[in-house]
């Protein structure tokens, strides 16, 4: 503490002026460390808080006014929560029912970050208006799958089928309730099979158990008495998928010399595991056969000599200006499963088209659900400044703002030398730092102390475009203060490798394919191999793949659904390390 001067003793005064300088430094470096904010332009994250003095209460048999509460959310999602909280006021004053009021600030909690309200304003809606079950019941499948909270998604749905009224609203369910379930475990299944005594919810989880097991046991299933769900209504594709008969002869497309042949080879190693696999029967095994795509002058060549050798449905090609030169012919007379993305796809191929690739934008979208999910709404993102590094940043955030969230700053490593600077410039601690630096220089004494980085996010993106870069940014977002935030990555930080190092990723959240996660052994080649097998997977499912957008079977490299542009979606699993060994995350 510092004195007046007229208080000093004699000695003190002598020293008075380098005392008093020394007293001001300090006030002033607690002054600094005490105010250190986040970098100008950045706020505080919004939270959710009453909007009125008087919460609604919601009315029996009050109707929802559905176009006013989308209008309200909208504007949370793409605008800004404080404009919608206006609107929601606006709406008070106007006569809104107090259902249709309480499901808006329900929306407007969910935007808002804070869950637990959102689902205690939902169980307030259910409990005192039974006609806004189903408003309540799609929330909770929305916001439950988006967490990655499986089960609870296929409950809410589950629940709608008991009160919807048409057949194509059972059927629809019926498509979205099986989507749901192929996600969970087999023990998870078992689990609640042991656990539950309802007949249809019964009915539902034997009927995943048996198509997992494959085409016969799930005929078994069907044949079995009373074995049917009354509702919702199963999916037609399971019918389609037992009534396809399997191709007699499938023709692989793949580089097997050259650069690219160690990768073919991969891809055709899995391929035969994954026939063996679906196909367990050799009186109904396909013919297997290979033909090396880097000996035909084109692609398309290449094609057309499989269709000459007797394909009944093609594998490949596997590179990227293959797989379009391919897809340039717009007709394929037998299914074709292309190993690799193309640009610029039309938004509609036909039904014998199909692209499965272990690109990582699924990775990115997925990871950006899950951290919403989650309660995340702000956001830092770390990428590369590599062409991969570009679409992964531009898929999360494609995602990311659909969702209604939002990017609170964003660091392109072009010069990895320059990493650590940029990083405590991004997330605040850097300037911080310069603060008690020029504090030091100016008074001339050591400070122990360290700045405050920025307090305006909740989570991280680390899209790391391999293991070293990833063991590179991590350590650095720890020393400049990341805090408790969640960090969320692709599977590019793991290659696989058993290494101390990834102790450096402890605690990173990441999507991964099941087949690089125990108990499998993975190697540098595991994915390739993955890749090869989900295609043979496809080969048996690919009818019943053109048949709907949900999830519908599980593979090693994920959980597959279809897209209209015949684009394979992928859905991975999380990891992350701890200790620095692999293991499986538990979504909490």
């Amino acid at each position: 503490m510092c004195f007046p001067g007229h208080l000093l003793t004699t000695r003190q005064r002598i020293h008075g002026p380098r005392f008093l300088r020394f007293c001001y430094g300090i006030a002033l470096l607690t002054l600094i460390a005490s105010c250190a904010t986040a970098p100008s332009g950045s706020r505080t994250p919004e939270r959710a808080t009453d909007t009125t003095d008087t919460k609604p209460l919601p009315v029996e048999g009050e109707a929802l006014d559905y176009p006013l509460i989308n209008h309200i959310a909208e504007l949370a999602r793409t605008d800004s929560l404080l404009v919608a909280r206006h609107q929601r006021n606006l709406a008070l004053t106007e006569g809104a029912a107090a259902s249709t009021l309480v499901a808006v600030d329900s929306r407007l909690a969910w935007f808002a970050g804070d869950t637990l309200l959102t689902q205690e304003l939902l169980r307030a809606l259910e409990a005192e208006n039974s006609a806004a079950a189903e408003f309540v019941l799609h929330e909770r499948e929305y916001q439950a799958a988006l967490a990655a909270d499986w089960l609870g998604a296929a409950q809410a749905v589950f629940a709608l089928a008991q009160i919807a009224e048409t057949k194509a609203e059972q059927s629809a369910l019926g498509e979205r309730l099986f989507g749901h379930l192929i996600h969970l475990t087999d023990a998870s299944l078992r689990d609640q099979l042991r656990v539950n005594s309802d007949p249809d919810w019964r009915s539902w989880l034997e009927m995943q158990v048996a198509y997992r097991s494959g085409n016969r046991a799930l005929e078994q299933w069907r044949e079995r008495a009373n074995n049917i769900p009354r509702y919702p209504t199963p999916p037609r594709h399971l019918l389609v998928w037992l009534e396809t008969p399997a191709p007699e002869k499938i023709v692989l497309l793949l580089p097997l010399q050259g650069p690219l042949g160690t990768a073919g080879e991969a891809v055709m190693a899995g391929a035969i595991e994954g026939l063996y696999s679906q196909y367990p029967d050799p009186a109904s095994r396909p013919q297997l056969m290979a033909l090396d795509a880097a000996r035909s002058a084109n692609a398309d060549m290449a094609y057309e000599d499989a269709l000459a050798a007797g394909a009944e449905l093609v594998i490949g090609p596997l590179t990227k200006s293959q797989v379009a030169e391919v897809a340039a012919r717009r007709r394929f007379p037998v299914p074709t499963i292309v190993l690799n993305q193309t640009d610029n796809a039309p938004t509609k191929m036909p039904e014998t088209w199909t692209s499965l690739s272990l690109a990582p934008e699924d990775e990115a979208k997925q990871i950006a659900d899950l951290a919403f999910g989650r309660a995340c709404r702000n956001a830092i993102v770390i990428a590369s400044g590599s062409e991969r590094g570009i679409r992964l940043s531009d898929a999360f955030e494609s995602r990311w703002q659909l969702h209604g969230g939002t990017v609170r700053g964003k660091l392109v490593v072009e010069a990895p030398e320059a990493t650590n600077e940029a990083m405590g410039k991004l997330l605040g601690s850097g300037s911080s730092d310069a603060r008690i630096r020029s504090v030091e220089q100016a008074f001339d004494v050591p400070v122990d102390a360290r700045g405050r980085g920025r307090s305006d996010f909740e989570c991280i993106f680390m899209l790391a475009p391999d293991p070293d870069t990833a063991r590179t940014w991590r350590p650095l977002l720890v020393f400049h203060m990341s805090g408790n935030a969640m960090v969320f990555a692709t599977s590019a930080i793991n290659d696989g490798i058993t290494d101390t190092r990834n102790r450096d990723l402890n605690e990173v959240i990441f999507a991964e394919i099941p087949a690089m996660l125990p108990p499998y052994s993975p190697d540098r080649l595991s994915r390739l191999r993955a890749l090869g097998s989900d295609a043979v997977t496809l080969a048996q499912h690919w009818r019943q793949s053109a048949m709907t957008e949900q999830w519908f079977v599980r593979g090693k490299t994920g959980v597959l659904r279809r897209k209209e542009n015949g684009a394979i979606e992928r859905a991975l699993e999380m990891a992350t390390f701890d200790g620095g060994v692999l293991r499986r995350y538990q979504i909490p």
